[in-house]
């Protein structure tokens, strides 16, 4: 099959029930996304720039967040380019790209991959689970954990937002501190990052 309009027809039918089932909508074509309180997921089929193949793109957002790299606020429709952490849906944990054949087989492994794999990759996410409890010093360390996707000023930020929206001011303060220390000539981060550090002062 070399027609990917008509892939993603066989591809949206296969993952139809998995995503329902899990609170995602189909936006269009091959984009699922899906809200839950502050965190936001989308799952994205894209086509290979040339090769008659695909790949499974998964995007983790939060509500109170702007638009990856450009501060824009969000629209009403999540896109995968908006999103602060992309990643790719493998078979194995280990592998961090892989593309499959425009198939009916294919669409229905990704379907099942993204019901075992891909939904517990989003859990990781949640903003009430992991990733608010990761150390800042870890990051200082280059310890990135599950934001190794991520430069460690970024780190910086997103966990910096993540502790303002928890409302826990110090831990806010050390990552706006290692952040601003990180962010060298990076200046729309540093902006962001000296900015909470100023509305944790002025509510202090």
């Amino acid at each position: 099959m070399r027609d990917f309009a008509a892939f993603l027809s066989l591809a949206d039918a296969a993952l139809q029930s998995c995503m329902g089932n899990a609170g995602f909508r189909r936006s269009r074509a091959g984009t699922w996304s899906r809200r839950s309180g502050d965190d936001l997921n989308v799952i994205w089929l894209q086509k290979h720039s040339s090769d008659p193949s695909f790949c499974v793109n998964l995007g983790v957002h939060y509500t109170f967040l702007p638009k990856a790299g450009i501060e824009a606020p969000l629209s009403d429709e999540i896109e995968h380019a908006d999103c602060e952490i992309k990643l790719r849906l493998t078979a194995k944990p280990a592998t961090k790209d892989q593309w499959w054949p425009l198939s009916i087989d294919a669409a229905t492994e990704v379907a099942n991959l993204t019901a075992e794999r891909g939904f517990e990759i989003f859990e990781s996410y949640r903003l009430a689970g992991p990733i608010a409890a990761l150390e800042i010093k870890d990051i200082e360390n280059g310890s990135l954990g599950i934001l190794s996707s991520l430069t460690k000023v970024r780190a910086c930020l997103l966990l910096d937002r993540i502790h303002e929206r928890l409302g826990d001011r110090d831990k806010c303060r050390e990552a706006a501190t290692l952040g601003v220390k990180l962010a060298g000539m990076a200046v729309g981060p540093k902006k962001a990052l000296k900015d909470i550090l100023k509305r944790g002062d002025q509510s202090a």
